[in-house]
């Protein structure tokens, strides 16, 4: 196992805590939608594959079934999305957005491009495009190695 000093592991924390709170992560409702973080995140998932099952949700954010369940039903009970029995397998419910889901879904994909030409914003295309490319990077180096966690803070 390789070793990496604890300054590289303190600056990587650092830059988590950082940019958590630059995306308002912690914010109890995330992009004033009066959802959380994590009920947004399943909302653009379902908006982005259109229709799935709880178990894709749940392998793609890597969350707790359980915790799943719950959020399923808070935005089922809310409107946002709508379950239906599978053709292929009545045990399986197939979920997507309602049309009041739909219209969140844009607004957060809305708000969340407004927040990030904001962060850009006093930045050349220079600066910006080596973010990009730094940010293409670090995705691509983790990625590879099959072990994001979301909780490493």
């Amino acid at each position: 196992m390789m070793k990496i000093n604890k300054s590289t592991i303190a600056d990587i924390r650092k830059f988590n805590r950082f940019y958590t709170n630059v995306l308002g992560v912690l914010d109890k409702h995330i992009l004033d939608t009066g959802y959380s973080f994590t009920e947004a995140r399943v909302i653009l998932e379902i908006g982005l594959m259109e229709q799935c099952i709880a178990n894709n949700l749940v392998d793609k954010l890597e969350i707790d079934r359980s915790y799943m369940s719950r959020i399923i039903t808070k935005l089922s009970k809310d409107g946002l999305i709508i379950k239906e029995n599978s053709t292929l397998d009545n045990r399986t419910s197939l979920i997507r957005l309602t049309p009041e889901g739909i219209t969140l879904f844009n607004q957060l994909n809305e708000r969340s491009d407004e927040q990030l030409v904001r962060l850009f914003q006093g930045l050349s295309q220079n600066e910006i495009k080596e973010i990009h490319a730094s940010m293409l990077f670090i995705q691509e180096k983790l990625d590879s190695l099959g072990r994001i966690k979301d909780d490493t803070f």
